[in-house]
């Protein structure tokens, strides 16, 4: 049951169930090549939202476009009616484990500290609001007896905890995910996807590329299934259907 009344943390915002994310037409291309056509949905907050198709099939160019790292070339993104680039805190990009210098020497503790860099710009040293709100995320994620560790030295699981520990110490609400899943063994793909769906509870909007279909209507309670183009968006139970998943994962096939 989703909180209709959710208040984030830092007690700056207060968030209904009425907010909304809508995404209209949206075109972008690498080069000369097709990522997305006129892809469009519309979703509120407090959901979990699997974005699923073939390799290739524009799910990492949408979470780009939605973190603002990249430009569509036609349409539009809407963060409750306005451009999302007027209130980017509110937007929290998780990559995928690879991309993530594990050699660095980072504590967990620090690297969920720096989800209140947005708030504290590059001078502010944090104060006892932002030293509580981390310790909060910490708490949430069950990863204060962690906090010490080096990021290292973390399983594929506490690693995920972690980053979305720093999302909610950001005050995100939006996460994105490439790929979380990925690597994780059956008990910490079970832990993260009730950590998803608890976040989600709270009012927080989850948007996640996702490549199992077997487990995809256990996790998420939206689905938009794509091949550069939208095939089907809706209750996941009613979009993984064998006709629309042939639809997409047709030319894997061939």
């Amino acid at each position: 049951m989703v909180n209709p009344d959710h208040i984030c943390w830092g007690g700056e915002h207060r968030h209904t169930c009425s907010h909304v994310l809508e995404v209209r037409d949206l075109d972008a291309a690498y080069g000369k090549t097709d990522a997305l056509r006129g892809v469009s949905f519309r979703i509120h907050c407090g959901h979990t939202l699997a974005l699923i198709g073939p390799n290739g099939a524009g799910k990492s160019t949408l979470i780009n476009v939605l973190a603002g790292l990249i430009r569509p070339d036609r349409g539009q993104v809407l963060w409750n009616g306005s451009s999302p680039d007027t209130c980017r805190r509110e937007f929290a990009f998780l990559p995928q484990r690879t991309e993530i210098d594990m050699s660095f020497p980072l504590t967990v503790r620090a690297l969920v500290s720096m989800g209140r860099y947005p708030m504290l710009g590059p001078w502010r040293s944090p104060g006892p609001h932002d030293v509580a709100i981390v310790d909060r995320a910490l708490e949430a994620l069950d990863l204060v007896p962690l906090q010490q560790r080096q990021i290292g030295r973390l399983s594929g699981g506490q690693l995920q905890r972690a980053l979305l520990a720093r999302a909610v110490a950001q005050e995100a609400h939006i996460l994105l995910l490439d790929e979380p899943f990925t690597g994780l063994d059956e008990p910490g793909t079970a832990s993260l996807a009730e950590l998803l769906r608890s976040l989600a509870a709270e009012g927080r909007l989850i948007i996640a590329s996702h490549h199992n279909l077997q487990n995809a209507a256990d996790i998420f309670d939206r689905t938009l299934l794509l091949h550069r183009e939208t095939i089907a968006y809706g209750p996941t139970t009613d979009v993984l259907t064998p006709h629309n998943i042939q639809r997409a994962f047709a030319h894997t096939a061939r």
